[in-house]
């Protein structure tokens, strides 16, 4: 398979995980019930665990939104003949509950990103390169690793090529007035 075709397979497959990242953006004024700290406000030696930011509705809602991705792809691959072979992975092989713990996965590889952005003193919000770019594809594929085994030209991809894919979503997010930053 040529490096080209397996990079398209593998943004396909990591699809959910990058909604799972953005939805609590999109969905930021949304959902206001849910729009407390995860970390109820808790410090770790003077610091917040997490931070302001990491919310409860942004965990649901990432969990729910990246999951139903997933789904979707899934229900393409067996249903729809020319999708079944977008993915590097075969998509029976998923139990129906994968997508959620796949997005799940990926938010909260944000989330111990931020545990540790917080104990080296970078401001909630603030850019911490290459870490924000790929915490959320490394806890994807944490969760992912269950049911599939990366290559090491896989996680050589995901590490790589990651972080351009989420800054060129992010600048587009902005560009659209998604988001308040561009990073």
């Amino acid at each position: 398979m040529s490096t080209i075709i397996l990079l398209g397979k593998l943004v396909y497959f990591f699809l959910p995980a990058g909604v799972a990242n953005m939805a609590p953006v999109l969905l930021r004024n949304h959902f206001h019930s849910l729009a407390r700290p995860v970390d109820g406000g808790r410090h770790f030696r003077g610091q917040p665990l997490f931070g302001d930011h990491k919310t409860w509705r942004g965990l649901i809602v990432a969990t729910i939104a990246g999951g139903l991705m997933f789904e979707f792809e899934r229900y393409l691959s067996l249903h729809v003949d020319v999708f079944s072979n977008f993915s590097p992975f075969a998509m029976n092989l998923f139990p129906l509950w994968f997508g959620f713990a796949f997005a799940a996965g990926a938010i909260l590889g944000d989330l111990i990103k931020s545990f540790f952005k917080r104990r080296v003193h970078i401001a909630s919000g603030a850019t911490w390169f290459p870490f924000d770019q790929i915490d959320f594809l490394l806890g994807a594929s944490i969760v992912a690793s269950v049911y599939v085994r990366f290559t090491a030209v896989m996680w050589l991809m995901i590490i790589a090529v990651g972080p351009i894919f989420h800054i060129s979503v992010n600048r587009i997010a902005f560009w659209m007035k998604l988001k308040d930053t561009p990073w």
